[in-house]
C-alpha cells in the first residue's frame, strides 16, 4: 500500500511527543509499505518559525514534503482568542480562528495533501489540535485515518474538533483512556477505531558513555525526560521535589533531561542536562532507580513505555488519568495526587530495591504485550482497511 503520513514537524532533531511518535511508525511502516512524509517548515513548537527549507528531502530514507508557513504563530493573539474559546461565550468561527491561530498555518500542506489524494491509499494524520489535521482531513475524506493525541486540557471541548473526530475513515487511539475522552466529547458518534499505540525504538546505549561518567552523576538519582515547562508539570515537581528534600533529607538528586522552556530552580541536587542524544537517554534510564513524569496532561507518554521497556520503574502523576491507568494496568509505576503521595511513593522507591526491581519487571512484561511492533503494525493496517 502507498501510505501518506501527515504531521506538524518532522526530522531527526524533533525529540519527542507525537512527532516522534509519527516518525517510528513511519519509519516501521515503510518495511512494508510504501511511505511518504507531508509536513511544514517548522522547527520550533512554541512559533512555528521556520527550521528547514521547503522542497523534498530524506529522512532516514523516507522523502518527506516540507511546505511553507503562511505566519508564524503569534502568542498574544492566541492567549486572547484562547480566553475568548475557552471561558466565554463565543462563535463557531472563534473556534476556527483559534485552530489557525494554533497554527502550524500551512495552506499550501493541505493543498498537497488534496492533490495528492488519489496516489495513496490512506493518510495518517497526527495531533488533532494544529491546522494540518483540521484542514487537512476533510482534504483526504475517507482515506484519513487520524491519530488525535488527544488530552484532557480545554481544546478537546472546542465543537470543532467534535465534527473533526466524525470526519475520517478511522482513529488510532494512544489509550482506553483517550478513546474514552472523545467518545464523551462526541456524545458516541466518532469515527470507529482501535487502540493503538506505538511501538518502541530505542537506541543502543553502547555508543554513549556511562551516564555517571558522562555527565558527572551523583549516586541515585530520579529522572525526568522531556520539554521542561509548566504545561508538563515541571513547576509542581520542583516545588514537591525541593519540599521533600526539606522534610525527609533523602540523598537523592533530579535530573533534568531535554529543552528547558521555564526558570530551572537553582539547587546542588537538581542538575538540568539539557538536550541529550537518544543514546544519551538511553544510558541515563539505565542508570536511575526512578523516572517520574509529572504531566497532567498526556495522550500516550512514550518516555513512560521506554523507560518499562529497560525495566525502569515509573512515578507518575495520578491526576492524569491516562498515566493512572497505565500504571495500574502495568503494575509498573506508582501514581500519586498530591505531595504527600508524591514523597511516600518516593520514599518507598528509594527505600526497597525489590520493590523497583517488581515495579520494573511488570512494565517491561506490559509493554512487551501490549505495545510490540507487531502488534502495533497489525492494528494500523486493520484501520486501513476499515
Amino acid at each position: 500500500m502507498r501510505l501518506a503520513f501527515v504531521v506538524q514537524r518532522y526530522g531527526l532533531e524533533v525529540a519527542g511527543g507525537a512527532e516522534l511518535h509519527c516518525r517510528w511508525i513511519a519509519e516501521r511502516m515503510a518495511a512494508r509499505h510504501h511511505v511518504e512524509i507531508f509536513t511544514t517548515t517548522a522547527l520550533d513548537h512554541t512559533l512555528w518559525t521556520a527550521g528547514y527549507p521547503a522542497g523534498t528531502s530524506t529522512v532516514g530514507g523516507l522523502p518527506v514534503h516540507r511546505f511553507g508557513l503562511a505566519r508564524a504563530r503569534d502568542p498574544r493573539a492566541l492567549a486572547a482568542l484562547s480566553s475568548r474559546v475557552f471561558a466565554q461565550a463565543h462563535t463557531r468561527d472563534d473556534e476556527e480562528a483559534w485552530v489557525r491561530a494554533n497554527g502550524p498555518e500551512s495552506p499550501e500542506l493541505v493543498a498537497a495533501v488534496a492533490t495528492a489524494r488519489e496516489r495513496f491509499d490512506a493518510f495518517f494524520f497526527f495531533s488533532y489540535r494544529y491546522y494540518h489535521s483540521y484542514f487537512g482531513v476533510p482534504a483526504a475524506g475517507r482515506k484519513a485515518i487520524l491519530v488525535p493525541t488527544a488530552e484532557e486540557d480545554d481544546a478537546i471541548e472546542l465543537g470543532v474538533f467534535a465534527e473533526l473526530f466524525r470526519k475520517p475513515r478511522a482513529i488510532a487511539f494512544n489509550t482506553v483512556e483517550e478513546r474514552a475522552l472523545i467518545a464523551r466529547v462526541t456524545g458516541g458518534t466518532a469515527a470507529p477505531g482501535d487502540v493503538v499505540g506505538c511501538g518502541l525504538s530505542l537506541a543502543d546505549a553502547g555508543t554513549a558513555p556511562p551516564a555517571r561518567e558522562r555527565f558527572g552523576l551523583r549516586d541515585p538519582y530520579l529522572l525526568y525526560l522531556g520539554r521542561i515547562e509548566p504545561n508538563k508539570g515541571c513547576a509542581t515537581l520542583f516545588a514537591y521535589f525541593r519540599k521533600w528534600l526539606e522534610e525527609q533529607s533523602p540523598a537523592v538528586d533530579l535530573v533534568l533531561a531535554g529543552k528547558a522552556a521555564m526558570e530551572i530552580p537553582e539547587h546542588r541536587r537538581i542538575r538540568a542536562l539539557g538536550f541529550v542524544s537518544e543514546a544519551e537517554k538511553v544510558a541515563l534510564l539505565s542508570a536511575c532507580q526512578a523516572l517520574v513524569m509529572p504531566s497532567p496532561y498526556e495522550s500516550l507518554s512514550l518516555v513512560l513505555l521506554e523507560a518499562w521497556r529497560m525495566g525502569v520503574p515509573v512515578l507518575a502523576n495520578g491526576r492524569c488519568r491516562v498515566l493512572r491507568g497505565q500504571c495500574e494496568r502495568s503494575g509498573g509505576g506508582l501514581a500519586y495526587r498530591g505531595y504527600e503521595e508524591f514523597a511516600a511513593s518516593a520514599d518507598a522507591l528509594l527505600g526497597d530495591p525489590g520493590l523497583r526491581a517488581a515495579l520494573g519487571r511488570q512494565g517491561r512484561a506490559y509493554v512487551e504485550s501490549e505495545y510490540s511492533w507487531e502488534r502495533v503494525v497489525g492494528r494500523l493496517e486493520g484501520l486501513i482497511g476499515a
